[in-house]
């Protein structure tokens, strides 16, 4: 009978010690110290600014826009980051997608460069945003060099009209040391590379790091051009938007890494017969956009035609519900291409050390 007691008086200390801590628990989480705030707070901030991603010389390659107009609740509008040694190129620069940068491992305020690939709004959205960013996070004496195809000169302009009230309320209130007056904005660099769409030209060389542009087909869209990045025997081709074509191929040759973009026709398909009863434009869209933007299948077969290591989706249409979508996504893809094909999300690092082959993809956000 007391051996009985004493564990009923053992389980009623352990009960209430428990519910005591619990209560202590609840107590804390409603009123935590200053210094543990202050603790949560640095850490958030900090995260991921102090993990070196970027420890080996090299070119990185950071997805912080994955997604096209359809909406997606993963995905913001079109960009990609690259980190070459120590410079940061930014390619487009689509809805959302600052956000996305600013949580990545780079600081906005250091970005040296933007690129467009052409004005559709899913890849220009967001230049406006990037541009402030840079000048309230990084204090630039220099306005954002922009380069473009014809037509960058109206897009920037543009934009710096409608955020010309915003830079008075800033330097108003920040002053010309946190925000100097002379780096607000961007600076267009247009370039011609004509109607050839073989067609291309060096737009960008810094030290051993260098950007050509070359022509694409994205028709009605004129002009549209991709990039090549090339630094230290490494390279990296960012498509934009654009149908198969030889220019692919040829300026893709050899690459380490094709990002491109891609569009699932037989799931375009679906989603034009399922918005036929709706009273919206959704099935002529889904029917319209597959005549001007390239399958997996194709891009595969421009990867394999061109020798490319690592096949990488970006800009996916139409969107992909799940993770589950993804396989059947690629399907035809991965039956032309033996080598490894990515679909990235917004966060996506892809690091490509120098002299070495080793290609690493981690996520960042997920």
């Amino acid at each position: 009978m007391n051996s009985i007691i004493t564990k009923n008086k053992r389980l009623w200390i352990i009960l209430s010690i428990y519910l005591l801590a619990c209560l202590g628990l609840v107590v804390f989480l409603r009123n935590p110290p200053d210094a543990v705030i202050n603790y949560l707070f640095q850490t958030a901030i900090t995260q991921n600014k102090s993990r070196n991603f970027f420890e080996k010389d090299g070119l990185y390659v950071i997805t912080t826009g994955t997604g096209a107009p359809m909406p997606d609740k993963n995905r913001t509008g079109s960009q990609t980051v690259v980190v070459a040694g120590e410079q940061v190129l930014v390619f487009d620069a689509g809805p959302g997608s600052t956000l996305k940068l600013e949580l990545s491992p780079v600081d906005v305020g250091t970005v040296d460069a933007l690129f467009i690939t052409h004005f559709h709004s899913d890849h220009i959205g967001g230049i406006g945003e990037l541009m402030l960013k840079r000048w309230a996070t990084g204090s630039p004496q220099q306005p954002l060099p922009i380069y473009g195809p014809s037509g960058i000169d109206e897009v920037v302009n543009g934009f710096e009209a409608a955020y010309q009230l915003d830079k008075g309320y800033r330097i108003a209130h920040h002053g010309e040391k946190v925000v100097p007056s002379s780096g607000f904005g961007g600076e267009a660099h247009s370039f011609d590379l004509g109607s050839d769409l073989m067609s291309s030209k060096t737009v960008y060389k810094q030290g051993e790091v260098e950007v050509i542009a070359f022509n694409v087909e994205h028709a009605p869209v004129f002009p549209a051009v991709g990039y090549r990045v090339n630094y230290k025997g490494r390279s990296i081709v960012i498509t934009g938007d654009t149908k198969y074509t030889e220019s692919l191929i040829h300026h893709s040759n050899k690459a380490d890494v094709l990002i491109i973009e891609a569009l699932n026709k037989k799931f375009a398909t679906m989603m034009a017969n399922a918005g036929e009863n709706l009273e919206t434009n959704v099935t002529a869209i889904a029917t319209d956009i597959q005549d001007y933007h390239i399958s997996p299948k194709e891009a595969a077969d421009v990867a394999r035609e061109a020798g490319v290591k690592q096949l990488v989706i970006t800009h996916i249409l139409p969107p992909v519900p799940s993770d589950l979508m993804i396989r059947p996504f690629l399907k035809e893809a991965r039956a032309v291409y033996d080598g490894k094909i990515y679909m990235v999300n917004d966060g996506t690092l892809i690091s490509l050390p120098i002299n070495s082959d080793e290609i690493k993809i981690q996520e960042l956000l997920k």
